[in-house]
């Protein structure tokens, strides 16, 4: 991974074969990033995806194992029991050219993965709602 400061907040270029989640997660909190938004592009492999189902209140998921190339990603940093959480959503392209996409659980990146990661200062916490089966922004 190759980071740089900027004044929003950082520019990050994950590399070939680490795992996108849990470097971005480990990239929040060595700096200490209280919240913020993430978008990026670049391209993933063994792609874990999911749709949240809000019957069964639990995410189905689906991996894809090809190279896909990543169309969008976009989410955000908070924090869950005190961790950041990487709550982010994919579109990715096959070779085809067909399209898929859902809740980003885990991928490689098999070429690159380039990131803005937008900083908000204040530190935000998520909580579980019991209806919704989910852990939502605490924005009280």
């Amino acid at each position: 991974m190759k980071s740089r400061r900027v004044p929003s907040g950082y520019l990050v270029r994950l590399e070939r074969g680490e795992e996108a989640i849990e470097s971005l997660a480990s990239f929040a909190a060595k700096n200490k990033i209280p919240c913020g938004t993430i978008q990026g592009i670049g391209a993933v492999k063994n792609v874990k995806l999911g749709y949240f189902d809000t019957r069964r209140r639990a995410y189905r998921t689906k991996r894809f194992r090809s190279i896909c190339e990543v169309i969008s990603l976009s989410g955000n940093i908070s924090y869950l029991d005190n961790k950041p959480y990487i709550h982010t959503h994919i579109i990715l392209a096959d070779a085809s050219h067909k399209a898929v996409g859902g809740h980003f659980f885990e991928g490689t990146v098999a070429i690159t993965l380039e990131i803005y990661i937008h900083v908000i200062p204040k530190r935000l916490r998520r909580k579980f709602d019991l209806e919704a089966g989910f852990n939502f922004w605490d924005l009280s």
